[in-house]
C-alpha cells in the first residue's frame, strides 16, 4: 500500500472544493435561486441527478448487453483528471461513474481524442477516434499518430489494448496543403460485426473522406467524400451503418449532404442534400448526428445550423418529415441540435439543443413517415439540462444526458495547490468547466411531467423585458452611431479589483489604477458594471459571441483541442486551417448559420466599417508561401513589402505617430502590416485596410492612430454639413491581452497600459467632438480567461458610455454610479441593435434585455479627458530585459496560441514577484 504524497493530498483537497462548488450549485432550485450562466440562460432545477465528468462529453455509447454507458470526454482536460481527455463508464444497475484517463491524452499531447466512441459487437472492446496534426504518423516515441485507439472492457473497466493506426490518402489530384497531408483525423465511428470480425466506419475529418476498415487496422476501402476544390473543406463528422455491413452513412460537417456509401463495392451510392445554402460561401447546415431507425427504414439526421432533425426514408431516397427543434413561440433561428437517441419502447425520438440548454422529445408512435409527405413536425415537449448538452442515449427505460459544461466555472481565485511561490497560479476556466450526465426514468416524461418541463426550459429562455425600445430620460432615443471595442482577456477583478467601489477582491488585481487609469476613470464617471459575464469561454469562441450572440457546434468541439495543445488550428475568426475559406469558395464550417452584426446591419440598410476584427492582417514579418486553390502555384503570403519592421528611431509610417511618419519612440522592432483581408463577404469594401489584427508587439496607440485619422475626417465633414461616419463601427484593440515576458519586447505591463491609453484616447476624442450628442461606446472582452476573478472566471470589465450615462449625486458631488444587474455579453449586442433599431440576430440575444439603465441619465456627461500618465513617465514604452523561463511555450501568432495556464503564470509573478495568491474568497463554497 502505498501513503498519499502532500502533493495528492492537496490536489484532492482542491478536486473536493470545486466538488463542494458545484454540488451547491446543482442544489438551487428556482425557489432557492437560479444560477446565472454566461450564455444567458438560468439554470434552476433539472432532471436525473447530474452527475460531474471530466470535460466536454460529446459522445455516449450503450453497450451492447445495455448495462453500461461509456462516455468520450474530448475536451481541456479537467484538474480530478491532471489534465487527461479520458474515457468514463456509468453502470446503469449501480448508479456509479468511474473515469478512466488516458496517460497518452495529457495536457500538451501530440494527439488528441474526437467525437468517435463505439463498443465492439460483443461488448469486450472500446474503439476511441484519435487525431493529430502536429505528428500524424506517430513517428516520435510516445505519439500515436491519427488512430483508434483500442481498449479491453470488462466489468465496467477499461484498459488500454492496442492502436489502430489510420494511414493517410494519396491525394496526388487535390489541393490539400502541405502540413495536412497525411492527416486524417478520425472522428465518428461505427462497428460493424461481420463474419470474420468487426468493421469499422470512420469519417476522417481533416481529409474529407471515410475508411472502411477491419478491426485489425486493415483498410478494405476508402471514400473519397471531398466536395469543393481544396482539402479540408467538407469535414465529415458522423457515421451510421447498416446491421449488415452493406450500407453506410457518412454526414459532411460542412457540404449540408450525407454520403450514402455502398461498403461492399466501396462506392457511393448518392448524396442526399440537406437544406445547402443558396450562396456557396454562405454558412450551411451542419449535418451531424446519425442514427438509424430500429428497422433501419429512416435515418435521423440533426442540422445543427438550421434547428432541424431530418428524416430520410431509406426506400423512397429522400426526406419525408422536418423535425423542428426551436421551443415554442421561437421567432429567431439558435437552438442547435447535435445529438439524437430513440426509445423502442415509448417511439420516442430525443434531440440534444445545445444552445436552449434542453432535449427536445418527438412522439414518432403515430402514422408512419413515409405516408405523411414532407411535413414538419413539433416537438411533444422539452426537457431541461445543464449548460450545453452534447450528447444522450436510452437505455433500460432511461434516459440519459450528457452537457458539455455542466454548471459553469464558479470563482478562480483559489491558487492551485503544490507550486512554488513564484510559480502560483489559478484555475483555468477550461478545466474547471466540467461536463456532467444525467439519468432519468423515461416513465417521469409522461404527457403532464413533460408539460412542466417544457415551461422550466421556456421559463429560462424566455425574452426579458426588451418589447420596447430603450428608454431615454430625455425622450427619444438620439443615438445615432455606436462603436464597439473589442478588447482581450481580462476579469473583473484583475483590472478593476482596486476601484473602491463594487464587488471586487483588491488582493488579486493586476492591472490596478497605476496601470489602467483610464478605464478606472471610465467606470467612475459613466458606470460600474461589477456583474457583466462575458459569453465566450475563449477567444476561440469568444469573438463568436462578441460579433455574432452564439458559437458554432465546430467551435465549441474543436477550440478545447486546439488549446490543449496544437492538434487543430485557430479557425474562428474566418480563416481555417490557415486558409480563407471566403477566397476558396465554400463555407467557413465556423460561420453561425444566424450570421453576425455586420450582416444584420448590411441587411437592414445599417452603414458600418471595421477596423481589425474578422479583417486579417498578412504581416510583412511573416512571409509564407502557400498555395492558390486555382492555379496550384505558389505565391507569397503577403504583399510584397518595402520593409519588414520599424527599427527605434526609424520614421514609422505616415499614418501614424505624433506627428505622423515621426521617428519611432518604441525600444522594439514594430512588426509592419503587409495587407488586410475580409473574411466575410460583408466586410469588403466596409473595413480600414490600415488598420491590422491581433500582434501585440504593434502598439495599440499607433490602431488608435490610424481608427482616429478616419473619425476625424467623420467630424471634418459633419462641420461641413455632410454626414458620413458609418452608424456602426468596431475596433479592435487587442493590446490587453500581452505578449508575456519576450526580451526586447513590451512587458505585460507595457501592453495593458498601452491598451488603456488607446481607449481613453478613442472616448476623449469622441466625447469632445460634435459626434457626442448621438453616439454610445460599448466596451468588452471578448473573453476573461486570462485571469482571476473571485466571483466567476466569466466575470470581466465593460463600459457603456454616452451623454446619456447616468450620473449618481451625493453630497453636492458626482459619486459613482453602480449597476449590479447580471448582464452577458448578450445584452450588450442586444442594446446595440435597439439603438440602431435593428432586429435580434438569434434566439440568444432575442431572449437579452436591454442594458437600459445605462441610458437612464439626464443627457449632461460631460466630455471625457483622457489620462496620459502612462506615455509621461514611460511605461508604455517599457520592455522586458529578459525572457520569463516559460516564454519560449508561448506563441503569440493568434488571440489564445499562447498556453493560457503558462501565461497566466508569467504575467502574475511579473507583476506579484514571489507574492503567493490569496486564499478564495467567496460565497459559493466553503473555504
Amino acid at each position: 500500500m502505498t501513503l498519499p504524497t502532500k502533493r495528492h493530498l492537496d490536489f484532492s483537497l482542491f478536486v473536493t472544493i470545486t466538488l463542494l462548488w458545484a454540488i451547491a450549485a446543482r442544489s438551487q432550485t428556482p425557489s432557492d435561486a437560479v444560477r446565472r450562466l454566461p450564455n444567458g440562460l438560468g439554470l434552476g432545477e433539472v432532471p436525473g441527478n447530474p452527475q460531474l465528468l471530466n470535460t466536454l462529453p460529446t459522445v455516449i455509447a450503450v453497450s451492447p448487453n445495455g448495462r453500461y454507458l461509456a462516455l468520450l470526454n474530448n475536451g481541456y482536460g479537467s484538474y480530478s483528471s491532471e489534465l487527461k481527455q479520458s474515457i468514463a463508464v456509468f453502470t446503469i444497475s449501480t448508479g456509479t461513474l468511474a473515469d478512466y484517463p488516458d496517460d497518452r491524452l495529457g495536457k500538451q499531447a501530440a494527439q488528441t481524442y474526437f467525437h468517435g466512441l463505439a463498443f465492439s459487437s460483443d461488448g469486450t472492446r472500446l474503439y476511441a477516434s484519435v487525431g493529430s496534426t502536429t505528428d500524424p504518423l506517430g513517428e516520435t516515441p510516445g505519439h500515436t499518430g491519427n488512430s483508434i485507439f483500442v481498449y479491453d472492457f470488462a466489468d465496467g473497466k477499461v484498459a488500454p489494448r492496442e492502436v489502430l493506426r489510420v494511414p493517410p490518402p494519396d491525394r496526388r489530384n487535390r489541393q490539400v496543403a502541405a502540413k495536412l497531408r497525411q492527416v486524417t483525423f478520425p472522428a465518428g465511428l461505427s462497428v460493424v460485426r461481420g463474419d470474420a470480425g468487426d468493421r469499422l466506419l470512420v469519417a476522417c475529418n481533416v481529409s474529407d473522406e471515410a475508411l472502411w476498415m477491419e478491426a485489425t487496422g486493415k483498410v478494405l476501402k476508402r471514400f473519397d467524400l471531398s466536395r469543393y476544390d481544396r482539402v479540408p473543406a467538407a469535414y465529415p463528422i458522423g457515421t451510421a451503418a447498416t446491421r449488415d455491413g452493406r450500407i453506410g452513412y457518412v454526414s459532411l460537417w460542412n457540404a449540408s449532404r450525407v454520403a450514402e456509401l455502398d461498403l461492399v463495392q466501396g462506392t457511393i451510392r448518392r448524396w442526399i442534400p440537406l437544406l445547402p445554402p443558396s450562396a456557396r460561401t454562405a454558412p450551411g447546415s451542419h449535418p451531424s448526428a446519425l442514427l438509424l431507425s430500429p428497422d433501419e427504414r429512416y435515418l435521423f439526421i440533426t442540422l445543427t445550423s438550421r434547428d432541424r432533425v431530418a428524416l430520410y426514408d431509406r426506400r423512397l431516397g429522400r426526406v419525408v418529415r422536418w423535425l423542428t427543434t426551436k421551443l415554442p413561440g421561437q421567432k429567431f433561428g439558435g437552438s442547435d441540435p447535435d445529438s439524437i437517441a430513440y426509445s423502442e419502447k415509448t417511439h420516442r425520438l430525443y434531440v440534444t439543443n445545445s444552445a436552449s440548454d434542453s432535449v427536445a422529445v418527438f412522439d414518432l408512435s403515430g402514422s408512419q413517415p413515409a405516408t405523411a409527405g414532407s411535413t414538419t413536425q413539433a416537438p411533444a415537449g422539452f426537457i431541461p439540462t445543464e449548460w450545453y448538452p452534447t450528447a444522450v442515449a436510452t437505455a433500460a427505460d432511461q434516459l440519459f444526458v450528457a452537457a458539455g459544461k455542466g454548471t459553469g466555472s464558479g470563482p478562480n481565485s483559489s491558487p492551485l495547490p503544490d507550486e512554488p511561490p513564484r510559480k502560483k497560479t489559478y484555475p483555468y476556466i477550461p478545466s474547471m468547466t466540467r461536463g456532467s450526465l444525467a439519468r432519468t426514468p423515461e416513465s417521469d416524461f409522461e404527457p403532464e411531467a413533460l408539460s412542466k418541463f417544457t415551461e422550466h426550459v421556456l421559463e429560462s429562455n424566455r425574452a426579458r423585458g426588451n418589447g420596447g425600445p430603450i428608454p431615454f430620460a430625455t425622450g427619444k432615443n438620439p443615438i445615432r452611431h455606436v462603436i464597439y471595442i473589442i478588447k482581450e482577456n481580462r476579469t473583473y477583478d484583475q483590472v478593476l479589483g482596486d476601484l473602491g467601489v463594487g464587488n471586487s477582491d483588491p488582493s488579486i488585481v493586476l492591472y490596478g489604477e497605476d496601470i489602467t487609469p483610464n478605464q478606472h476613470e471610465l467606470a467612475r464617471q459613466f458606470g460600474v458594471l461589477d456583474n457583466f459575464f462575458v459569453s465566450g469561454d475563449v477567444s476561440g469562441g469568444g469573438h463568436q459571441w462578441s460579433t455574432a450572440a452564439t458559437s458554432t457546434d465546430y467551435t465549441e468541439k474543436t477550440w478545447p483541442v486546439a488549446y490543449r495543445g496544437k492538434e487543430r488550428t485557430y479557425d474562428y475568426e474566418g480563416v481555417v486551417f490557415n486558409r480563407y475559406p471566403l477566397a476558396d469558395e465554400h463555407p467557413d464550417v465556423a460561420e453561425p448559420a444566424t450570421g453576425y452584426l455586420w450582416t444584420n446591419f448590411a441587411r437592414h440598410g445599417i452603414t458600418y466599417r471595421h477596423y481589425g476584427e474578422f479583417v486579417s492582417t498578412e504581416w510583412c514579418t511573416t512571409q509564407e508561401d502557400w498555395v492558390s486553390p486555382k492555379q496550384g502555384t505558389p505565391h507569397p503570403r503577403t504583399a510584397p513589402c518595402e520593409r519588414k519592421t520599424i527599427r527605434p528611431g526609424e520614421p514609422l509610417p505616415t499614418n501614424v505617430g505624433t506627428p505622423h511618419g515621426s521617428a519611432s519612440p518604441y525600444p522594439w522592432a514594430i512588426p509592419l502590416p503587409g495587407r488586410n483581408i475580409p473574411t466575410k463577404p460583408e466586410l469588403r469594401g466596409h473595413f480600414d485596410p490600415l488598420f491590422p489584427d491581433f500582434e501585440t508587439s504593434y502598439p495599440d496607440q499607433l490602431r488608435a492612430d490610424e481608427f482616429l485619422n478616419e473619425f476625424n475626417g467623420f467630424v471634418e465633414a459633419r462641420k461641413a454639413g455632410h454626414e458620413s461616419m458609418p452608424q456602426f463601427i468596431l475596433l479592435r484593440l487587442p493590446n490587453d491581452h500581452t505578449g508575456g515576458v519576450k526580451k526586447g519586447l513590451p512587458t505585460p505591463s507595457a501592453c495593458v497600459a498601452d491598451n488603456d491609453l488607446a481607449v481613453g484616447r478613442v472616448a476623449d476624442a469622441v466625447s469632445h467632438s460634435p459626434y457626442w450628442e448621438d453616439t454610445a461606446i460599448f466596451i468588452l472582452e471578448d473573453d476573461a480567461q486570462d485571469g482571476p476573478d473571485h466571483v466567476d472566471g466569466h466575470r470581466s470589465i465593460a463600459f457603456v458610455i454616452s451623454k446619456y450615462s447616468p450620473r449618481k449625486l451625493q453630497d453636492g458631488s458626482v459619486s459613482p454610479f453602480v449597476d449590479n444587474t447580471f448582464y452577458t455579453t448578450l445584452n450588450m449586442l442586444r442594446t446595440i441593435e435597439g439603438l440602431l433599431s435593428t432586429p435580434p440576430m438569434n434566439n440568444n440575444d432575442a431572449r437579452a434585455a436591454f442594458m437600459s439603465a445605462l441610458f437612464a441619465g439626464a443627457g449632461d456627461q460631460p466630455a471625457f479627458n483622457a489620462n496620459f500618465q502612462n506615455l509621461k513617465n514611460g511605461l508604455i514604452y517599457k520592455i522586458s530585459p529578459s525572457d520569463a523561463p516559460e516564454q519560449s511555450l508561448l506563441d503569440f501568432s493568434h488571440p489564445d496560441s499562447a498556453d493560457a495556464a503558462v501565461l497566466n503564470r508569467v504575467l502574475w509573478r511579473d507583476r506579484k514577484g514571489d507574492i503567493p495568491m490569496p486564499p478564495p474568497a467567496n460565497n459559493r463554497f466553503p473555504q
